[in-house]
């Protein structure tokens, strides 16, 4: 039965089109991160590009990560002083009021209403970030200091003033695509928060920062959640102090229930799934109950190489029954269409089968006779998900695929 004339089909059939496949099962993965600086000139089509594919590989939204960047520049004077970079440019990825360097090539400067408006065109929705400021990562070591207690309250009330113009700009009309927000300074285990020398003082102030955004949003839209995803560095502190910073630190913050701490899983610093489980336990029980808890998964190793995707799975696998739901640093620079791991990441993040062209949840005979079939353009012979029929992962649907097929089902 499995016999058939390739010569035949050869001579008779072309490429056939790829089509979007839709999965029964929810994705492992429901959302991505998205970078302002790699995309606040893209066009119309290349949003809507992003969104299709994202959609395509089990996302159910995507987080852009900032929607204002400050970079620093070079110092020239004491590296905790904001008046130490001279060439500090900033960047706003829509028309604010706030003064910006720079807004976007696209849309009159607008490049977070097309990114709103493929959200609404693909049925999808987009968590929005607020400040990104390279001199978050001047401090945070040794003692705080009045620098940071100053920096934390200019960047609390530019992050809060963003929520509220960004809603009022795009809340009527794109509200339901705004899933919520991302507190983008990335809190992590401070060396003297974690082993108590400051007295509470990192998390009274980091606390304080985040309490005024969540006061923003609570008066725009209070039925949208707040995202936190902090990170870790073994070496600096125990899973357990950690923990106990990030109690203290959530209490002073004043987070919701449904607001989410989507802690970083260390993927990305090539830690081992046991020492990745560790810390995420830790942080799961100084959230307790307090905030809906994600895991946020590194797709990268340490030398900012894609991870392939049997490492990432092994590392999903460590904290799996932990979060409540997964998302992934980052898609679109890893495992997006034209990296050569999209299906492969895809098959795992959707539940798909490779070869299970007409849908039914097994690769078999039949899924190779519709093969076959549409090949040569049978009437009728419809695929239920082309992209299971792309065995040799070229984005192209032809008799190579189809010998492909074959042997996969001898090998079964």
């Amino acid at each position: 039965m499995l016999t058939f004339c390739l010569s035949a089909l050869i001579c008779c059939t072309g490429a056939v089109p790829m089509t979007s496949y839709s999965a029964e099962s929810s994705p492992r993965i429901s959302s991505s991160f998205i970078q302002n600086w790699y995309c606040r000139d893209w066009s119309p089509e290349r949003w809507e590009q992003e969104f299709t594919a994202a959609g395509e590989a089990g996302f159910e939204s995507l987080i852009l990560q900032s929607s204002y960047d400050i970079v620093r520049g070079e110092c020239r004077g004491e590296k905790h002083d904001p008046e130490s970079y001279p060439s500090a440019e900033s960047f706003c990825i829509f028309p604010s009021a706030v003064k910006a360097d720079y807004h976007s090539s696209q849309n009159g400067g607008d490049a977070l209403e097309l990114a709103l408006r493929a959200a609404k065109a693909a049925d999808m929705k987009l968590w929005i970030g607020t400040v990104s400021d390279d001199m978050w990562w001047n401090y945070g070591w040794g003692q705080p200091d009045s620098y940071f207690v100053d920096w934390c309250g200019d960047n609390a009330k530019l992050s809060s003033s963003l929520i509220a113009e960004i809603w009022q700009r795009y809340g009527d009309e794109y509200g339901e695509q705004i899933a919520g927000w991302y507190y983008t300074n990335e809190v992590w285990n401070i060396d003297a928060a974690c082993e108590g020398s400051d007295g509470g003082r990192y998390a009274e102030i980091i606390g304080g920062n985040i309490r005024e955004c969540l006061e923003s949003v609570k008066q725009s839209c209070p039925e949208k959640p707040v995202m936190i995803s902090p990170f870790y560095n073994k070496d600096l502190s125990s899973p357990q102090q950690f923990g106990d910073f990030m109690t203290d630190l959530i209490y002073r913050s004043g987070f919701r229930f449904d607001d989410i701490y989507a802690p970083q899983d260390g993927g990305g610093r090539d830690y081992p799934p046991e020492v990745i489980r560790q810390w995420a336990v830790e942080q799961k029980s100084a959230v307790d109950g307090r905030m809906r808890f994600l895991i946020n998964h590194e797709c990268f190793g340490s030398e900012l190489k894609a991870m392939p995707v049997e490492s990432f799975v092994k590392n999903y696998s460590a904290t799996a029954d932990l979060g409540e739901g997964h998302i992934i640093f980052s898609w679109n620079h890893y495992y997006a269409p034209d990296s050569g791991l999209n299906r492969q990441f895809t098959e795992f993040n959707t539940g798909a089968v490779s070869g299970d062209v007409n849908g039914d949840g097994s690769f078999n005979v039949a899924d190779l006779v519709l093969f076959q079939r549409r090949l040569l353009a049978v009437s009728g012979a419809e695929l239920s998900d082309s992209g299971a029929a792309d065995m040799c992962r070229d984005g192209i649907l032809d008799v190579f695929d189809l010998c492909a097929m074959r042997r996969a089902l001898i090998k079964k």
